[in-house]
């Protein structure tokens, strides 16, 4: 088993949490028992999504963290797991592109990568220093299917991001497979979030259903919270290094 502990006992840290995705898997988390923190770049915003978390009943709390920010995601996760041991750690927090390769600057490029890439990397490396020593817990990181195949709309900073993300989730799983603990992916497809009505138009969505997806729709975010759910319990005790597609048949 993965060592998760018992009902009540349980923490998790979800990155960008505050909205959208990471909002719902910080619900869904919480709902099962866990204790969560949502930890995002915008601090209001996580502070009134954990409130309204909160008014449901649901232990919830919330922190400002830039994921660009190793040390203060070190930092940040110690201070939380010294009051609740962590026991499941999201690298949700992620960013979009809304240009080609000839357009794409080298800012642009620095950015997507930085949150995108490079902040998975850290929030992992930080989660991993807590739980590899005791033998137990889990990390999902949040991949896409641009990390298989190229998006819709020309993102290829995006697309070589969420593809690294499933090459680090891996990599990872392989390294710490011994000791106990899991680290695995979700790869959604499009889902009806506020980040991807600002990227795409409604135009490109309503293609996007009728030529790529198979079921017809967008995902919703529980969808995907649920698929976290999954792989951060003890029903995925022998699942690691996995990489969850969760995109209405998008792949076939």
């Amino acid at each position: 088993m993965t060592g998760l502990a018992t009902s009540g006992e349980t923490a998790a840290f979800v990155t960008g949490g505050a909205r959208g995705i990471g909002y719902a898997i910080a619900e869904t988390l919480a709902a099962r028992g866990d204790r969560v923190t949502i930890a995002d770049i915008d601090g209001e915003a996580a502070l009134e999504s954990a409130a309204a978390l909160r008014g449901r009943g649901l232990e919830v709390s919330a922190i400002a963290l830039d994921v660009t920010d190793a040390a203060g995601i070190e930092l940040a996760m110690r201070r939380v797991d010294a009051a609740t041991r962590l026991t499941t750690v999201v690298c949700n927090a992620g960013i979009g592109q809304s240009c080609g390769l000839l357009e794409t600057s080298e800012d642009d490029y620095d950015r997507v990568m930085a949150v995108n890439l490079r902040g998975v990397f850290f929030t992992m490396q930080a989660a991993l220093r807590l739980m590899v020593p005791r033998g137990r817990g889990c990390v999902v990181a949040i991949s896409s299917t641009s990390g298989f195949t190229a998006s819709s709309t020309p993102a290829p900073v995006y697309d070589a991001a969420k593809a690294g993300v499933r090459m680090l989730t891996t990599a990872a799983a392989r390294e710490v497979a011994k000791t106990g603990v899991r680290v695995n992916a979700v790869a959604p497809g499009t889902v009806g979030t506020e980040l991807v009505k600002h990227v795409l138009s409604e135009k490109d969505v309503a293609r996007i259903i009728e030529t790529r997806i198979p079921m017809g729709r967008l995902a919703v975010p529980s969808e995907i919270a649920a698929a976290v759910e999954f792989l951060s319990s003890d029903s995925a005790s022998y699942v690691t290094g996995h990489t969850l597609v969760a995109d209405g048949g998008w792949l076939t």
